[in-house]
Order: C-alpha cells, then sequence, then structure tokens
C-alpha cells in the first residue's frame, strides 16, 4: 500500500509537472513493474555461492566493476556510511573475498580490492545471471531481444539525467 501512495503521489507530481499523458504515465508503470519482474527472476533468483549481505553485494560488485577505490570513495559509491562500509570490509576481508592496503602515497588512505576468491566468486556470479537472463527471455526472437536492450540502453540514459541513483556501474566498464 505505501508504495502504491507514493506511486500515485509521484505520478501526480509528474501530471502536474511535466503535463505528462496519462497513458505514458501507465506505459512508464507498466514497464518498470515487467522489469522488477525481469529482476526477481534474474537476481533474485541467483544468489552468489557466498552468503552476504546487501550491502557486503554492493560493495562486491563496485569493486568488481569499478575495480580498487579508497573507503571513502567506495563509502561514496555504495552510498553508505564509512562506518558500514569499514564494517562491511572487515567481514568480506575475514572471508577472503577482499583485501585492503594503506595507499603507498598516503598513508592514511585504505584501498579496498577484490581477492582473487572474491573476484573468482563474481565471476561465477555472473556467468550464472546472464545464463539466468537468457532461460528468462527465451521467448523472444533474437531481434525482440535486441530491441528490448536498447530499450533498456536508452531508460538507463534518461534515468541517469533525472538524478536517480543506482549502486552498481556495469561491470564491462571495469577497469
Amino acid at each position: 500500500m505505501y508504495h502504491l501512495i507514493n506511486v500515485n503521489g509521484f505520478l501526480s507530481i509528474l501530471r502536474r509537472m511535466f503535463m505528462i499523458d496519462e497513458r505514458d504515465i501507465d506505459s512508464m508503470i507498466k514497464a518498470s513493474l515487467y522489469f522488477h519482474e525481469l529482476f526477481k527472476k534474474t537476481i533474485l533468483a541467483t544468489p552468489p555461492a557466498e552468503v552476504v549481505t546487501k550491502t557486503q553485494m554492493d560493495i562486491l560488485l563496485t569493486l568488481y566493476a569499478d575495480g580498487p577505490m579508497s573507503m571513502s570513495a567506495l563509502s561514496s559509491h555504495v552510498n553508505i556510511a564509512p562506518e558500514q562500509t569499514t564494517r562491511a570490509i572487515k567481514n568480506l576481508r575475514e572471508r577472503d573475498l577482499v583485501e585492503s592496503d594503506r595507499d603507498e602515497d598516503n598513508r592514511r588512505m585504505v584501498i579496498a580490492r577484490l581477492s582473487e576468491k572474491g573476484t573468482l566468486l563474481l565471476d561465477d556470479h555472473t556467468r550464472e545471471l546472464h545464463a539466468n537472463l537468457r532461460a528468462s527471455l527465451e521467448g523472444l526472437t533474437d531481434e525482440e531481444v535486441a530491441q528490448l536492450a536498447e530499450t533498456a540502453r536508452t531508460a538507463t540514459r534518461l534515468l541517469e539525467k533525472t538524478g536517480f541513483r543506482h549502486v552498481v556501474t556495469d561491470p564491462k566498464m571495469r577497469k
């Protein structure tokens, strides 16, 4: 119920501010619900081999996508407090999924990076995600999959302009 109230309030604001057509709003809602179902069938149905919290997974995926970074940069990317980042990194380090060292140039700065075990875990997890996504889209032709992918790229590009944030960047953009 809470989500419906927020969605309705958001839609009301959209209608007033941008004079967005009712059918366009309905289409946006319907598309987001379909993408949510696709998300549930792929991401949520593919837990990593290691049991990790959401925050830990966000950190692992960020390091996987963007490579080594300082704890403050990691906190900013994942949008959590530095103390939470420190606790999560400590736990991940104890499980040999992450390594951290002091920066050579600035000894006060700690740099976090995936360990070999963490990289292998995320490589396997990514392969499973891709397989689940392919299976979820089996009913579509190659042309329809290409069209859906282009639509997703367009939606991503446009939504980035709104200021909406997501935690993890594209793993293909990894350094």
